[in-house]
């Protein structure tokens, strides 16, 4: 089985997007089709439900899909494990969260490419698995949320930056042509949360702050990312929160962010590495940042 047709069935799994997909790979639309095409055709059935827009996984292709993402984790560490055996000393791995590529970019990648000889190897995960990654040495740092680090008697985090949750609205809600709101105006309105899993550690880090602004949230829909939290509001399914680090592409000019002014909806990213690890080249990441 080909590892990159996985990788292309899973992100247009992901994004529900033939032309996401391939914009995301910097590759055609009609090279990405073809690669799942033949995905299917080698194992003799349909993964996706093409007459839907936007594209639908079919019952079988749920299963593949989950099934694919733990294969291409697992590829992806193994790859990083034959680096690291071949170039100990020079490489750090790396897990960080989808949907947080920008923090990455921007705080992140810049200073670890002044470190000389620095192999960096960056593993994309769930948000909920990133943990774990850290605990049982799957990598060796991470770029996450702080809500998802508990485990701080093996841990240490340092912290990279901060920010506030926006609102974004659809062009029928009655927010569209306004810039800001407060925290009561959210009563009574229906909120779509982006959560991979229940009950995780952001969700109820979000209850908290909810709590906080006195405000209860009426959430009415789960969603696995922003992209589908998004296309709901476009169809008027309601409201969702956005970090002000990302930024609405072109493909959602009818969606309007709104800030939300002295609310506790906020969150912090931050590094994050066990306290004992031994990589010596960790230490001079964290030394980039520490200062």
């Amino acid at each position: 089985m080909n590892s990159i047709r996985l990788h292309y069935f899973c992100d247009v799994a992901r994004l529900r997007s033939f032309s996401k997909a391939a914009e995301e790979n910097y590759i055609s639309q009609t090279a990405i089709s073809q690669q799942i095409a033949k995905l299917e055709d080698e194992l003799q059935i349909t993964l996706l439900d093409r007459s839907k827009l936007p594209i639908e996984l079919t019952r079988i292709g749920q299963v593949v899909y989950h099934r694919s993402k733990i294969i291409l984790e697992q590829y992806n560490v193994l790859r990083g494990e034959i680096v690291q055996m071949k170039q100990t000393d020079k490489v750090v791995t790396v897990a960080y969260p989808n949907g947080a590529v920008e923090p990455v970019e921007k705080f992140v990648l810049p200073k670890i490419k002044e470190i000389v000889g620095l192999e960096l190897f960056l593993v994309k995960s769930d948000l909920n698995d990133i943990q774990d990654k850290l605990l049982n040495k799957t990598v060796d740092l991470a770029i996450t949320f702080d809500s998802e680090i508990t485990e701080t008697g093996q841990l240490s985090t340092l912290d990279l930056t901060s920010g506030n949750y926006d609102v974004v609205v659809g062009e029928n809600h009655p927010w569209y042509f306004i810039d800001e709101i407060k925290p009561e105006q959210l009563i009574n309105e229906k909120v779509i949360y982006v959560q991979n899993r229940p009950n995780t550690n952001s969700y109820l880090k979000m209850k908290d702050h909810s709590q906080a602004d006195n405000v209860p949230l009426n959430i009415t829909a789960t969603v696995s990312d922003i992209d589908t939290a998004l296309l709901l509001v476009q169809l008027d399914k309601g409201i969702t929160f956005m970090p002000d680090y990302k930024s609405l592409t072109n493909e959602y000019k009818n969606l309007h962010r709104v800030k939300l002014l002295n609310s506790q909806h906020k969150y912090r990213i931050c590094l994050a590495w066990r306290k004992n690890d031994q990589n010596g080249n960790l230490q001079k990441v964290i030394d980039k940042f520490d200062r």
